[in-house]
């Protein structure tokens, strides 16, 4: 029975990510509003540390901006507990975590609002981080059903950054963990804290220098 009970929950799970992918490919519009990924970022470390109290998890800001963004709530935390989960699960207890949250800009150089999620596990090769945000791709093909799902984790959260206009990437090397970047438009409503950091009016000494972004 409690293998059969395991099954049905796994074969739901599975089709509520088959549902979702569904919507994204009908390009079903979002439940837009003005969303705090840094409140979204907090939430979802706070439940994988309640989750997994002997991991190391944590969250580091970088100041500069309110990080606004214009979009569904519900689906951007999918986004970030899909990174965390799958950061989670894919590394050995003993690796660390660390959500990380700065203001950057877009490929297009519009400012952004960027999210990393990095952990020092095993990492993937070249190849692997390829395909990792491939519907179905499981980088071990070793790991079993219950503790590595389907493979659709990842393409989820490529196909809702993609619904937000953001850009979503991963760096990795063999034995020196992996970092999967979330690059989302910072909401007008922010624009004025990126473009002017506290202090812009102020001339900067020969010492001193203007943050760099990423």
């Amino acid at each position: 029975m409690r293998r059969v009970e395991s099954e049905a929950s796994r074969m739901g799970l599975l089709v509520e990510d088959l549902l979702q992918l569904a919507r994204l490919d009908q390009r079903r519009p979002l439940e837009m509003g003005l969303v705090d990924l840094l409140s979204l970022a907090a939430d979802a470390v706070q439940d994988a540390r309640i989750v997994a109290p002997e991991r190391s998890i944590e969250l580091t800001v970088e100041p500069g901006a309110a990080f606004l963004v214009a979009g569904d709530e519900q689906r951007l935390r999918q986004v970030i507990g899909n990174l965390v989960t799958n950061a989670r699960l894919h590394t050995p207890p003993g690796a660390s975590i660390r959500v990380a949250i700065a203001p950057g800009r877009l490929a297009n150089g519009a400012p952004a609002v960027v999210l990393d999620v990095i952990d020092d596990g095993p990492g993937m090769t070249a190849e692997q981080a390829q395909h990792v945000f491939d519907r179905f791709y499981r980088a071990d093909a070793a790991r079993t059903r219950a503790s590595g799902g389907a493979g659709l984790g990842l393409a989820i959260v490529a196909g809702l950054v993609e619904a937000h206009s953001g850009e979503v990437s991963v760096t990795s090397v063999p034995g020196r963990g992996a970092d999967f970047t979330v690059k989302l438009p910072l909401s007008p409503d922010a624009h004025g804290d990126l473009e002017e950091p506290p202090g812009a009016a102020d001339a900067p000494g020969p010492d001193e220098s203007s943050p760099g972004t990423r």
